[in-house]
């Protein structure tokens, strides 16, 4: 699922005890996207995860289309509006560096897209040349399916 690769970083950095989690000094955020709240998979494990997390190194929003409204316009609620809640946090931790991997069914992707699009298209930035830039520089990573 699209899951699984985060599951596994997450793994790595806040319940193994490994050089990784040791040398981390910076914030992982997952947000997870289902469509209820039964689809949360590992849900236990990424609470017990945030817990042996750093303080601000582990953030988690969910996204469960079918429970949650977004506050744009009051339909359901899915990734690219949590990603568009958090635009100016997420363009400026890219700009500095940070990477975004993004996995799961090829269908989240168009939108996900067009709303960043949109959010850069207010922000007076040119959203082909950004994509691009953070693509170039190995920050943007799409495994979808």
């Amino acid at each position: 699922t699209g899951i699984a690769p985060f599951r596994a970083f997450l793994h790595r950095l806040f319940m193994e005890d490994t050089v990784a989690r040791h040398m981390f000094g910076g914030t992982a955020w997952l947000v997870l996207g289902v469509p209820t709240s039964g689809g949360l998979l590992y849900k236990e494990e990424i609470d017990a995860m945030m817990n042996n997390a750093g303080p601000g190194q582990l953030k988690v929003d969910y996204a469960i289309s079918r429970e949650m409204k977004n506050p744009f316009d009051g339909g359901k609620l899915y990734v690219q509006h949590v990603m568009q809640q958090n635009a100016e946090e997420l363009f400026k931790r890219l700009d500095n560096g940070a990477s975004c991997y993004f996995c799961g069914l090829k269908g989240m992707m168009p939108p996900i897209l067009d709303t960043l699009e949109k959010v850069a298209a207010a922000q007076g930035i040119d959203w082909n040349a950004k994509l691009k830039q953070w693509k170039d520089n190995h920050q943007w990573h799409v495994e979808v399916y």
